[in-house]
């Protein structure tokens, strides 16, 4: 088979043969394609396929960058876009991307000269009419594509270019030349004759009425020619211009007869509909659209012109933009460097109007498919295009949906009969887990934006400290010697330097201001547990003991990050690397900050993330545990391993729906582990199983 297949291949790339044997259309010998000539002062072409140039520049040319872990960048500033933005010294990107949609509608081809600088990369970009651009292949016949020919016209002769040096749109492969695309509007070019000719009829009718006004018919026999003449002066004199409608009487016995045609002889509309159709179709854009009547007739039976437009975008515009996304990736995008990961040329249409309730749409139904918990929080992220990252990968499933295995009875039937023993744990009764469920429910709906807008303050502490640790470190390392020494002298030297940043930097400020943030943070959260807490039948009201209590949990909280030890730690990590890499005081500086801000993780956004979420958790449920207590409440219910099998620990699971004192509550929650989904929510004992 591959050795049949390498015979076959030179045939393959032979110059092409043309399927007919001239350029007529079939069952005719009038060369319609000569006479309709360029169409550009065809009104029937010309009418869509500006409406495509004025709707392509809507949407927004990028580069998207697809790496590991579903993690996607949007690369705006990317060179090859900003080469596009502003493609040479005479025109912008809008006015590049007319010209080629214009000989991509029209011709089916259209072409992008490069200009290269001096290490060879694009400096400019030059769209060039697809007349005066011919691709041909190797005269032996051992390449389809060699090179193209470039005939700019003027008594400039033709210059040969290599394929490296253009950008060729093609729309699909014309089978008489599969080095060219073929025109979409091929099959309607009789259509677009019609039209033409339909528009110089009428025209020649209007000019004059195109024929003789009147006949003017002597009964006397023949008439000598100098009277004929004589009499059409007269005639023109008499009645023409602003004399026409007055009284006519002539002097012998004579026949005055109109002669032309009246409006309804002139009306071409059925033909001219049948044009504006075929055409539109071809290029995929409803007439109705375009403003052309022959589509106007479609809105009146149930189309509106929201959906024509939508679907104009859909059959017209995208499909055009996504030919143009990927021939930028093949011929042009490989120009400015291999990139990391999978890149692609794509077009936002996020700010496309026509399509903006397509995208509300497309929200609703991940916003469906998350809350109904059989995605993936990250799945739905990916799919809009945002990053993506470990903390994503959730399912969001209502705390009252239990989980039940294929035969096994309800779970919560069988703690509604009466309390059982779970290891040592009693487990609530239904009533009053289906009690706490309402209260978690109010709880989870303050935590992402509790957790969030702590995120945000923390972020913005880390990078201050950062700012202030480079501050403090940059003097200091200009005095130091940074030069490699031995290793015990090195040791000894970081040391001292460390101690003198940590002492300039002032870290028992910041640690101040650290432990502010985190009481502030848990007073928040306490207040609006309050607030959730009436719906278990406890007062509103934030106790001063409690609120001492909690703010007291945070301060203690703050303690446990130990700021100095992990800042002690980063300013190191930065020295020893600074010292390896042989860095100057303002790069080592510089890398200084970078670690204390990020800690120990990998970037200080991270640090802070991490940081709000396990705190706000936190919050909540040492908010729960002692507003409860205040209430009078000693006993708690459990829930956890709402995640289920295989994403949440058996033991987690098994806790679920068990009751414990507050001082057991109380341990729980200060051994769970970041991100942990562990809850409680207040047990009145028999009086809430009766209710």
């Amino acid at each position: 088979m591959l050795k049949w297949f390498s015979k076959a291949l030179p045939g393959m790339r032979h110059a092409p043969r043309p399927l007919v044997t001239s350029g007529l259309l079939r069952r005719t010998r009038f060369d319609y394609r000569r006479e309709i000539g360029d169409c550009l002062d065809a009104s029937v072409v010309t009418a869509p396929v500006q409406w495509v140039q004025r709707s392509l520049p809507e949407a927004r040319l990028t580069v998207m960058r697809y790496g590991r872990g579903g993690k996607v960048d949007d690369l705006a500033d990317h060179d090859m876009l900003s080469l596009i933005a502003r493609p040479n010294e005479y025109y912008g990107d809008i006015a590049l991307w007319s010209g080629t949609v214009l000989s991509y509608c029209i011709a089916g081809n259209a072409y992008w000269l490069k200009a290269r600088n001096g290490v060879g990369r694009p400096a400019e970009l030059w769209y060039v009419p697809h007349w005066t651009m011919k691709p041909y292949g190797a005269e032996d016949g051992s390449s389809l594509l060699s090179h193209y020919v470039y005939s700019p016209g003027g008594g400039i002769e033709p210059i040969k270019v290599e394929p490296a040096d253009v950008v060729h749109f093609r729309h699909g492969i014309d089978l008489r030349d599969p080095r060219l695309g073929i025109s979409p509007l091929d099959g309607a070019i009789r259509e677009i004759f019609m039209d033409l000719e339909s528009s110089n009829f009428v025209a020649s009718l209007l000019r004059n009425m195109g024929v003789p006004g009147v006949v003017i018919s002597p009964r006397g026999g023949v008439v000598p020619a100098e009277d004929v003449e004589a009499t059409k002066a007269w005639f023109q004199q008499a009645f023409g211009g602003d004399r026409r409608g007055g009284p006519l009487v002539m002097g012998a016995p004579t026949d005055v007869a109109p002669y032309g045609f009246n409006p309804q002889q002139m009306n071409m509309s059925e033909a001219r509909d049948v044009a504006e159709e075929r055409v539109c179709a071809s290029l995929g854009i409803p007439a109705a659209v375009v403003g052309f009547g022959a589509g106007l007739q479609s809105t009146k039976v149930g189309a509106t012109m929201a959906e024509l437009r939508k679907l104009a975008w859909h059959n017209g515009v995208l499909p055009i933009g996504r030919v143009f996304a990927d021939e930028i990736d093949r011929s042009l995008l490989p120009d400015f460097g291999p990139a990391t990961g999978r890149v692609k040329t794509v077009w936002d249409t996020s700010e496309v109007l026509a399509l903006a309730d397509d995208e509300d749409k497309e929200t609703e139904r991940w916003n469906k498919r998350v809350q109904g918990g059989w995605v993936m929080v990250s799945e739905a992220r990916e799919a809009a295009g945002l990053d993506v990252d470990d903390s994503h990968k959730i399912y969001l499933r209502p705390i009252s949906v239990v989980e039940v295995a294929a035969g096994a009875p309800p779970r919560d039937g069988q703690a509604a009969e009466e309390p059982k023993e779970r290891g040592e744990k009693a487990v609530a009764p239904l009533q009053a887990r289906r009690a706490g469920t309402r209260f978690l429910r109010l709880v989870a709906a303050q935590e992402e934006p509790r957790a969030k807008a702590f995120e945000k303050r923390l972020k913005a502490f880390f990078k201050d400290l950062g700012k202030a640790a480079r501050q403090a470190a940059l003097p200091l390392l200009e005095e130091e010697d940074l030069t490699p020494k031995e290793k015990a002298i090195e040791e000894k030297s970081d040391e001292l330097l460390v101690a003198r940043i940590l002492d300039a930097l002032g870290i028992g400020t910041h640690w101040t201001t650290f432990r502010q943030m985190f009481e502030a943070q848990y007073l928040e959260v306490a207040k609006e547990v309050s607030q959730a807490a009436e719906l278990a039948g406890i007062s509103g009201s934030l106790p001063d003991p409690v609120a001492r209590a909690v703010a007291g949990a945070g301060g203690r909280r703050a303690g446990l990050i130990d700021l100095s030890a992990q800042s002690k730690a980063a300013l190191f990590d930065a020295i020893a690397e600074g010292r390896a890499d042989g860095l100057g005081a303002t790069q080592l500086a510089a890398r200084i900050a970078d670690h204390v801000e990020a800690g120990h993780w990998a970037s200080p956004e991270t640090r802070a993330r991490v940081i709000a979420r396990t705190e706000t958790k936190y919050a909540q449920n040492i908010s729960t545990i002692e507003r409860g207590r205040a209430a009078g409440v000693e006993r708690f219910i459990i829930f956890d391993g709402r995640l289920g099998p295989g994403r949440s620990l058996p033991s987690h699971i098994a806790r679920n729906g068990g009751i414990v004192t507050a001082d057991e509550a109380m341990q729980m929650a200060a051994a769970e582990h970041p991100n942990g989904t562990l809850s409680f929510s207040p047990y009145f004992g028999d009086d809430q199983d009766e209710e």
